[in-house]
């Protein structure tokens, strides 16, 4: 390998998107071992970036400036040899007296992250999953996703973005939770885990990288059921739904189904249902339609909200948008091991019919026409709402 390899060129910069797929990459630490212009240099443990999709490495920018100035050493001291034990960079900034568990390397080597100003403060932390589930309970505070893995942790005059990586852990910055009040800080620090080093997510597209793409029909229909949810509990004063470590899982990890099987029909109608069917607060919403006033005729979740919105509109605008809930809600039972063959067809038939599709239509036309139809409907109810 020559110097003049793995030096960049003017105005390059290393990003964190592999340059052979586009796919975001993660921080690893390796061995470095290379004849470098004549000059054999080990450096272990040294910073690159590694592409979990095509398996691509790349050095960092900050690890090939390590190697120039080696070279550059060994030379002058006419040397062929340079041997390095790579210690970890220390955090040599400090916003908290909370002791979160965090990674300097990632702050220093990840790109994007290190600023001359305000140093330290795009710091990632990471944390399990159950973070989000517990800050959604707490008065006072709300889980918002703009998409399936980045949302907001709001707050009554503020806000923390967040990100859900590959992994599903959770992503903040070091800065912005150094806002919070300390005793909500040691409450996160419960939920703090060492840095995995995967920080691709549309967080970092849209925090760092300033990406922002058209989004898939996913991120709109789980950013219009936070906007329902905001529509509701500000009509109310009472959650729509309610978030578990499950769900946020669920969420994070809804894609477009690939194939068409039994499987993957059960696994696509099982998780649309989990999202905006069985996580809507029945419990709250008893005692919404209670407090309302109403009589209650069923004691599942979308005849409660059914007649709770109802009672703002009774134009029949409120079943028509309700329907697609229902019609996932019915494709979920269609495929769970407990109905017959009879039933079966029976849920998938009227499912097809109530969507605008053929009886036989494909996995893909079925998804597609209920989140499709679902975003619709959630702007009709969130309009009626507001």
């Amino acid at each position: 390998m020559e110097l003049a390899e793995i030096i960049p060129k003017s105005g390059e910069v290393r990003t964190l998107y592999c340059d052979d797929c586009g796919h975001s990459m993660d921080l690893t630490f390796p061995d470095f071992t290379d004849y470098v212009s004549g000059v054999q240099i080990q450096i272990s443990n040294l910073p690159h970036l590694d592409c979990p999709a095509c398996s691509s490495r790349y050095l960092t920018d900050n690890g090939t400036f390590a190697i120039v100035e080696l070279h550059r050493q060994a030379v002058a001291k006419g040397s062929d040899l340079v041997r390095v034990n790579r210690k970890k960079r220390q955090a040599d900034y400090k916003f908290t007296d909370v002791p979160f568990l965090v990674d300097a390397d990632d702050y220093y080597y990840i790109p994007g992250l290190y600023r001359s100003f305000d140093p330290g403060f795009l710091t990632p932390l990471f944390f399990n999953k159950t973070v989000l589930s517990k800050f959604d309970t707490l008065p006072g505070y709300e889980v918002r996703f703009a998409s399936q893995s980045y949302g907001t942790i709001n707050m009554s005059e503020d806000y923390i973005p967040f990100g859900i990586n590959r992994h599903g852990k959770v992503i903040m910055w070091l800065g912005d939770v150094s806002k919070l009040p300390e005793s909500e800080q040691f409450y996160l620090r419960s939920e703090n885990v060492p840095s995995d080093h995967a920080i691709g997510s549309e967080f970092y597209d849209g925090q760092i990288s300033c990406i922002f793409t058209d989004p898939p029909i996913e991120a709109i229909a789980i950013k219009g059921r936070s906007a329902l949810a905001k529509a509701f509990e500000v009509e109310f004063s009472a959650k729509l739904f309610h978030l578990d470590d499950e769900l946020v899982d669920t969420i994070a990890r809804l894609t477009p189904p690939v194939i068409d099987t039994e499987k993957e029909r059960k696994h696509a109608f099982d998780s649309l249902n989990r999202i905006f069917v069985e996580s809507l607060d029945n419990a709250g919403l008893e005692k919404l339609a209670r407090t309302l006033g109403l009589k209650l005729t069923s004691s599942g979740s979308l005849k409660r909200l059914q007649a709770i919105l109802e009672s703002k509109d009774t134009s029949g605008l409120v079943a028509t948008a309700l329907s697609p809930f229902y019609v996932t809600y019915d494709l979920r039972i269609a495929y769970s091991h407990l109905t017959s063959a009879s039933r079966r067809q029976e849920l998938l038939d009227t499912a097809a019919d109530r969507l605008g599709l053929a009886k036989d239509a494909r996995l893909d036309a079925l998804y597609s026409a209920i989140l499709s139809q679902m975003i619709a409907s959630m702007e009709k109810l969130k309009n009626l709402l507001q």
